[in-house]
């Protein structure tokens, strides 16, 4: 399983990490600097309609090479002119070609909230992003077990990082309610990455009014936009869609407001 084997890939990456700035020594670092709450949730809510957080990415397992030219700052620039609420970046190496450094470069110029897009396996990740300037950090269901959903949920919260809980089936979103404020619901089956957007549709009578609603995946065209919309969903997180375009700015307007 795809999933399976990121997480393995993830744990040894992070176990190297650790080997090159010890756990103590980040903890010292993460001390110099002042907690500043994440901004990540209120851009989600402030914006009538469906907020976009618009992801860098260049690669994924399932469909390769997605950007071909890619330049995260040029990328971040023509975001920040089509108006989108936030940006997810992508920093896991291997399979995605992302890194940290795109967080750190992305917060050093534009004053925009960022989700660092990792496969959490362990809190060093989660220090790590708040260290880089990310404003919120991303747990999947599908790799946690309940006590490190509490544990890594807790230790963001401490961090005044905010929290996408990613989930994709029932079991999944039940699990993430006890903890998660912010409720994302992946239209891509994170084992054989498939996508089908009526996921979304379908686990959205078990979130609760007062969560924050995020559909991931699969929203590509004006009209899955619309789709979410009428589903009072709060933001779609959008990658693919905007990745291969070579105008960034057009194709997020062609999302929102048609041709």
């Amino acid at each position: 399983m795809i999933l399976d084997t990121i997480a393995a890939s993830t744990r040894v990456r992070v176990a190297a990490a650790k080997e090159k700035l010890s756990p103590s020594e980040l903890m010292k670092r993460l001390d110099k600097i002042e907690l500043k709450p994440g901004k990540f949730a209120d851009a989600l809510t402030a914006k009538d309609g469906v907020s976009i957080i618009a992801e860098i990415k260049k690669a994924s397992p399932s469909k390769g090479l997605i950007r071909a030219d890619f330049d995260h700052m040029e990328i971040a620039a023509q975001y920040m002119t089509a108006d989108v609420q936030a940006l997810s970046i992508l920093t896991e190496p291997e399979f995605f070609k992302g890194s940290l450094q795109f967080v750190r470069d992305t917060k050093a110029k534009y004053d925009i909230p960022v989700l660092r897009k990792e496969f959490i396996v362990d809190e060093y990740q989660i220090y790590e992003a708040k260290l880089a300037g990310a404003d919120a950090v991303l747990l999947i269901m599908a790799m946690l077990t309940d006590d490190e959903f509490k544990r890594f949920h807790s230790v963001a919260d401490e961090l005044k990082l905010d929290v996408l809980v990613e989930t994709h089936n029932e079991t999944e979103v039940k699990r993430a309610l006890e903890y998660g404020r912010i409720i994302g619901v992946n239209n891509r089956n994170l084992q054989t990455f498939e996508e089908d957007i009526t996921t979304c549709e379908r686990l959205l009578p078990l979130i609760e009014g007062h969560k924050i609603k995020v559909a991931e995946s699969a929203v590509r065209t004006h009209e899955d936009y619309e789709y979410l919309k009428g589903l009072n969903f709060d933001a779609a997180l959008i990658g693919e869609a905007f990745m291969r375009e070579r105008d960034i700015k057009k194709a997020v307007d062609r999302l929102r407001y048609g041709e």
